[in-house]
């Protein structure tokens, strides 16, 4: 069971404001809450949901590319969308949407020091591989692992372009060491860290309870808190040294949980075959 965070809506904005100053916060769009609105209804079947899909052209073309990424590992190409979100379902169609509209609203951050293209690949290699650990320690989240993976950092880029002089020096130092802390430098720093930042946007946006534990505790090693390992196991991971990645991530899986070392290192490949693809979709 995941630990739930309750936050009236205007204390939650102030706070973000206190945190990023005077950037203006960004919104979903009302055609996308309405699509995640009736997605999370059980009273409104597939078809409605994309009916509503449909009356946004763009987001309706995103979800179809996504869709057809290999991340989503369906057999076949889909151009129907009705089709597409009866082989989805609700979870997979709203990890979909919600990654869409995340990117969407992101800031473009394109500075020596910040690259969104390498942004959205880590994501995506995260993502994939929370997944496919999740598939053998907690197969019934894999989708919630996936979403938690790809979503986790998603405060960076606004973090970044509203305190480009302050993050060029926490990323500068988080790059020197590779042992080093990103969350650790910024608390020094900032006195806050990224994860903070990213839960009251999951907040603001009203994102599911799960993700908004996720994000905010997914360093925690409190044991009343609920993160399930999948989604830790990759959120403590540097993803930018693809073979170094892999094998802290074999290292970890093996001594805390059991699982063979080739299994998780073939696991590995195929997830970041995968994740070039799903990165594409998100620039």
């Amino acid at each position: 069971m995941w630990k739930i965070f309750k936050k009236n809506k205007n204390d939650t904005e102030s706070e973000l404001q206190n945190l990023i100053g005077e950037y203006e916060l960004p919104s979903f769009s009302a055609a996308v809450m309405k699509v995640l609105t009736v997605l999370r209804d059980p009273d409104f079947s597939m078809t409605e949901v994309a009916e509503h899909l449909e009356g946004d052209p763009g987001l309706h073309v995103r979800v179809l590319k996504t869709v057809n990424s290999a991340a989503f590992g369906l057999s076949k190409r889909v151009g129907n969308l009705h089709h597409a979100v009866t082989l989805l379902g609700r979870s997979r169609l709203e990890t979909i949407v919600l990654s869409q509209a995340v990117n969407s609203i992101l800031p473009f951050v394109e500075m020596p020091f910040f690259n969104m293209t390498q942004f959205w690949l880590t994501a995506a290699r995260r993502a994939s591989i929370a997944r496919a650990i999740a598939h053998h320690l907690h197969p019934a989240t894999q989708i919630e692992a996936f979403t938690a993976g790809l979503l986790q950092d998603m405060a960076l880029p606004i973090l970044v372009s509203t305190r480009p002089e302050e993050y060029k020096v926490i990323l500068e130092r988080w790059n020197s060491n590779i042992e080093s802390s990103l969350t650790a430098i910024e608390r020094e720093t900032l006195g806050y860290d990224h994860s903070k930042v990213g839960a009251l946007l999951a907040e603001k946006w009203g994102l599911p309870k799960y993700l908004i534990t996720a994000i905010s505790c997914k360093h925690t090693k409190d044991r009343d808190v609920k993160v399930e390992p999948a989604i830790e196991l990759v959120s403590r991971i540097r993803w930018d040294d693809e073979e170094r990645a892999t094998e802290a991530l074999a290292k970890s899986c093996v001594e805390e949980y059991g699982m063979d070392k080739e299994m998780v290192l073939e696991m590995a490949d195929r997830a970041f075959e995968d994740a070039e693809e799903l990165s594409k979709m998100l620039r």
